[in-house]
C-alpha cells in the first residue's frame, strides 16, 4: 500500500511541475514534457503493468487540458511506454546520456504519433509547433536525468529503500 500511495504521490508532484512549466513557458511556445519525463522514469522504474497505468492515466490527465481530441494523449502515451520497454530491454536507462537521447528521440516522435492520431480521428494533422518540436524535446531530455535522480532518492529513502536493484515495483 504504502508503494502505491508514493506512486500517487509522484504522479500529484508530476502534475504540478507539469502546470508550472506551461505558466512559465507556454508563453514563448515551449511546451516541456514534464508529464512525459516522469512517465519515462516512472515506466523505469515500475513493472511493464505499472508503466502502462502510469503512462496512460499521465495521458489522461493531459486530455483533460485539451480542447479535441480526448484520449488521444493516453493512446499514444501507451503506446510510447511500449516502445520504451522495447528499447530499455537494450540499453541502460540508468546513465544520464542514453536518458538524454532516448527521452528527446521518444518526445520527437510522441508529437509526431500525436498529430497522426489528430489526422485519424478529426482529419488534420495536429502540429505543435517546430519550436516545441525542437526546442521543447531537447529540454524535455535534458531535464530528464534530474527527474529520475529526485525519483530514484524518493524511492530509496528510509522504508521505501529497495535493495534489490533490479527488481521493479508494482
Amino acid at each position: 500500500m504504502i508503494k502505491f500511495l508514493n506512486i500517487c504521490f509522484i504522479f500529484v508532484v508530476a502534475t504540478i511541475a507539469h502546470w508550472l512549466a506551461i505558466e512559465l513557458l507556454g508563453q514563448y511556445g515551449i511546451i516541456l514534457g514534464i508529464m512525459f519525463a516522469f512517465t519515462l522514469v516512472m515506466a523505469s522504474k515500475l513493472s511493464e503493468f505499472g508503466g502502462y497505468l502510469f503512462g496512460f492515466f499521465s495521458g489522461l490527465f493531459l486530455d483533460f487540458f485539451g480542447k479535441n481530441l480526448f484520449g488521444a494523449n493516453a493512446l499514444v502515451f501507451t503506446w510510447i511506454i511500449f516502445i520504451f520497454y522495447i528499447i530499455d530491454d537494450k540499453i541502460d536507462f540508468r546513465d544520464s546520456g542514453p536518458q538524454i537521447v532516448i527521452t528527446t528521440a521518444l518526445n520527437m516522435l510522441f508529437l509526431i504519433l500525436y498529430g497522426l492520431v489528430g489526422k485519424v480521428f478529426i482529419g488534420e494533422f495536429v502540429w505543435q509547433g517546430f519550436v516545441n518540436f525542437l526546442i521543447g524535446s531537447v529540454l524535455t531530455g535534458l531535464l530528464l536525468p534530474l527527474i529520475y535522480l529526485l525519483i530514484d532518492k524518493y524511492l530509496s529513502w528510509g522504508p521505501l529503500k529497495n535493495n534489490n536493484e533490479t527488481k521493479r515495483i508494482f
